[in-house]
């Protein structure tokens, strides 16, 4: 994580070039796991095939909290998504580039993951899908043997979480930065700093890095480490919908804003803020009682429930700092907004 730092602190070419190699490892990850399935279906590579698809959905439980956790865990699989918006920043022709790399992205990789998941379906046996071993190395492990399974494959999920992590900094080094920009942190004016030579946000990306550090060797490992997991994926679900519904709100607002680059249907906004706000109240729902599984120790809504106990803290500093610190001092924390404008239309008038 470190060395990623510094990377990311001395350039964002290399930065963005690296981010490229990572993602091209996982794609080729992925292509050989659904590939290899797909010649395994159609009997081009022989093996003893699985009994999975006989069975159908027998044994399973449909209740709204085991839906509500398969789709945090899956949205969760597809994180880097949101990051898009924290860079935009960096991107050229934002209002081309942004929903073509959005839309091809997310379609690449729905297929492959779903072609990935029918590969795992076809050979792993379900009582060994949940026990504790990566599906994907079990996978390669019984196709390939073990040298693909036990070390190759690792290495490949390995550089693939290094690009998360990568990610992780560029993208939420640059949220850092505007926070501090703009004046939302107290005494962030150092955060909304660029370096000189190397054109980086250097202070918010040593804060990201910090912060990370803090949440990853603070827990003790186990079940506390677990339940922070657990905090921060099912508690997305509420930012997502208060994102969304932000969008249709400054779509009224600002029906013809100058510097909306890209724009959002309002439609699809709200269904998304809908879903969102949904399945973050489905987590306290009870999960179904499964004979012979052993009872969490931890009780199922203690994570969704401290999740909005951190949320509602959260409006404690959001209130000092945009209401009672703006109106005590008469500091505009939202003015940079009609300065931009201004520099927009005067470029518009002189084209």
């Amino acid at each position: 994580m470190t060395a990623l730092l510094v990377l990311n602190i001395v350039s964002v070419r290399w930065s963005l070039r690296l981010l490229n190699v990572f993602a091209v490892v996982k794609m080729v990850t992925l292509l050989i796991v659904s590939f290899t399935g797909f010649l395994l279906m159609v009997g081009a590579i022989k093996r003893t095939p699985g009994t999975n698809w006989s069975r159908g959905f027998s044994g399973t439980h449909l209740d709204a909290r085991s839906f509500a956790s398969a789709m945090t865990r899956l949205f969760w699989s597809w994180e880097g998504w949101s990051n898009v918006g924290y860079v935009v920043g960096e991107v050229r022709n934002v209002k081309r580039n942004l929903p073509l790399s959005l839309g091809l992205a997310m379609s690449v990789l729905a297929v492959l993951y779903m072609l990935a998941n029918v590969a795992y379906f076809s050979i792993i046996p379900l009582e060994d899908i949940d026990n504790g071993t990566l599906l994907a190395a079990q996978f390669m492990d019984r196709v390939f043997g073990t040298t693909m399974g036990q070390r190759v494959l690792p290495a490949c999920i390995g550089i693939s979480i290094l690009g998360v992590v990568m990610s992780e900094l560029f993208g939420g080094g640059r949220l850092m930065y505007s926070a501090g920009k703009t004046g939302f942190v107290p005494y962030g004016a150092m955060l909304g700093e660029i370096h000189p030579r190397f054109g980086t946000p250097v202070y918010a990306l040593l804060i990201i890095w910090a912060l990370s550090l803090v949440f990853l060797f603070a827990p003790p490992p186990g079940q506390a480490f677990d339940l922070l997991v657990e905090l921060v994926q099912e508690g997305m679900w509420y930012f997502y919908a208060l994102t969304a519904f932000g969008v249709i709100v400054l779509r009224r607002r600002l029906p013809r804003y100058p510097l909306r680059r890209f724009r959002s249907p309002v439609f699809l906004a709200g269904i998304f803020g809908v879903l969102s706000f949904a399945l973050g109240v489905l987590q306290f729902y009870p999960p179904a009682q499964i004979p012979g599984k052993e009872d969490p120790s931890v009780p199922y809504y203690l994570a969704p429930l401290l999740g909005v106990l951190f949320m509602a803290l959260c409006a404690i500093p959001w209130y000092l700092r945009m209401w009672r610190y703006v109106n005590k001092t008469g500091v505009q924390l939202l003015a940079w907004i009609d300065e931009e404008e201004q520099e927009v239309l005067q470029m518009t008038e002189e084209d």
